[in-house]
């Protein structure tokens, strides 16, 4: 969300953005689905790296926190953390994984992705 703000001065009026916009949360999953009822066999790859805060950082020289969150289905970080770029996990596949991706700017904006692992019969 940017904030907008209205400047007045002797009768000119211009636009200007506040300071700090939020960064912007992007999900790649690989693979997109697994075998129902995997019991923690297939890798999947969570990607945020095309996570961006591209109107407060276009070069892209800072660095931003990343939080994932993965709901409705048991699952195990695989050699990684939660607060990886591109963590990877198991899940058991007892049904589809919600997976959530937090990312925050050095300015402590953050923003928010959602997407789904979804299961696949044999």
């Amino acid at each position: 969300m940017r904030r907008l703000t209205i400047l007045t001065f002797l009768g000119a009026t211009g636009c200007t953005l506040g300071d700090g916009r939020p960064p912007l949360a992007r999900i790649a999953i690989e693979p997109a689905a697994i075998v129902e009822n995997d019991g923690f066999q297939t890798a999947v790859t969570l990607d945020g790296t095309a996570s961006a805060d591209p109107l407060d950082d276009p070069d892209g020289t800072q660095s931003l926190d990343f939080g994932w969150e993965v709901i409705d289905d048991e699952f195990r970080f695989e050699g990684s953390r939660a607060t990886s770029p591109a963590p990877v996990i198991l899940l058991r596949g007892d049904r589809p994984a919600t997976i959530v991706l937090t990312v925050t700017d050095e300015d402590g904006l953050s923003a928010t992705a959602v997407d789904h692992v979804q299961l696949t019969v044999r």
